[in-house]
């Protein structure tokens, strides 16, 4: 389904391998951790995620430089090198203007690219990332030592952490494609870099609209950590969906790619969407002053759900909290209301 593989010449000196699909405005996918065009069509959600944003979007895919088809010599693994790539990419194609989406370790790169060029991109998707890296600092060390000593049982690994509840293949499918997609030592460069990526400071001058989406048991990225960054971010929405999954390209990957060519369609900076029957429900008993607790008693619902229901009715509403939710539906100023916690 995708176009031929093509190569642009970056100023950082080496050449990128894209590939471009559908028809529309331009949707630029950044690269995660490591990518290979070619390897990344064995996941079971390739074709679905694609035709879905494919109907709406020219998606452009590239492989990150060092990795897949593109030049794998590479020493300079800053922030701003992983910026001029899609510059330079975007300014091949004479987009003049374009949305971003921000797979996993994709974030920083995509968040970088909006606070850089904010007349340029018109939205900004980040999906199961944060500002900073998605390993823990103490988690690294013995993972790299693993990466190295033992390349097919690391990739074996987070394969599996990164794709639970998914087709049986998709664990071999996703450990293929890291394997294809780079050398341990340029997985561990890459990392490496990554950790010293911190964008926190600059989410608050975001200005482009913002989709902060992500799956409720996504084993790297918390629903409360989706959340803290959506808040960071100046009138970012934030999505939860149902999957375990981290990989975006594996599980449910008709419900994000909906969601996000609902967002860059305009319908979800305010949504239009009335609230369901049980999101109604919760959201009057919480304004009555029932803890998440105490609604699920009450509606016989686990508190989980709850959460999600709620989480819902935020984004519906357009609101950025319990607080501003409630003052919503009961029309009062927010400084009025102290709901429970």
């Amino acid at each position: 389904m995708n176009g031929p593989v093509r190569f642009v010449q970056s100023a950082v000196g080496a050449r990128i391998a894209y590939t471009t699909l559908g028809h529309g405005p331009p949707l630029v996918v950044v690269p995660p951790w490591m990518t290979h065009l070619d390897a990344l069509t064995g996941l079971s959600g390739y074709r679905r995620f694609h035709e879905v944003l494919g109907r709406k979007h020219t998606v452009v895919l590239y492989d990150r430089w060092g990795t897949g088809l593109s030049d794998r010599d590479r020493t300079d693994f800053s922030l701003d090198g992983e910026v001029q790539v899609l510059i330079d990419l975007v300014d091949h194609l004479r987009y003049r203007r374009f949305a971003v989406l921000g797979p996993s370790h994709g974030g920083p790169v995509a968040v970088a690219v909006a606070h850089r060029a904010p007349r340029r991109v018109s939205h900004l998707i980040l999906y199961g990332t944060g500002a900073r890296t998605l390993i823990d600092a103490k988690a690294w060390p013995p993972l790299r030592d693993l990466v190295l000593a033992s390349w097919p049982a690391a990739t074996r690994a987070i394969a599996a952490l990164a794709t639970p509840g998914c087709e049986s293949g998709d664990v071999e499918a996703f450990a293929a494609l890291m394997r294809a997609s780079a050398t341990p030592e340029m997985t561990v460069a890459l990392q490496d870099a990554a950790m010293r990526y911190d964008l926190t400071e600059v989410l608050g001058a975001i200005r482009t609209p913002t989709l902060v989406l992500n799956r409720w048991g996504d084993p790297f990225v918390s629903p409360e950590a989706a959340r803290r960054l959506a808040g960071l971010i100046p009138g970012a929405a934030l999505e939860l969906v149902d999957g375990d999954a981290h990989v975006h390209l594996v599980g449910d990957v008709g419900t994000l790619a909906d969601r996000i060519t609902a967002f860059t369609a305009g319908t979800s900076r305010r949504p239009s969407a009335q609230l369901s029957a049980r999101e109604v429900e919760v959201l009057q008993l919480v304004a009555e002053g029932c803890t998440n607790a105490e609604v699920a008693h009450r509606l016989v619902l686990s508190v989980r759900t709850v959460e999600r229901h709620l989480l819902n009715s935020y984004t519906k509403l357009g609101v950025r909290g319990r607080t501003e939710a409630v003052s919503h539906w009961l029309g009062r100023p927010s400084e009025d209301v102290v709901p429970p916690a």
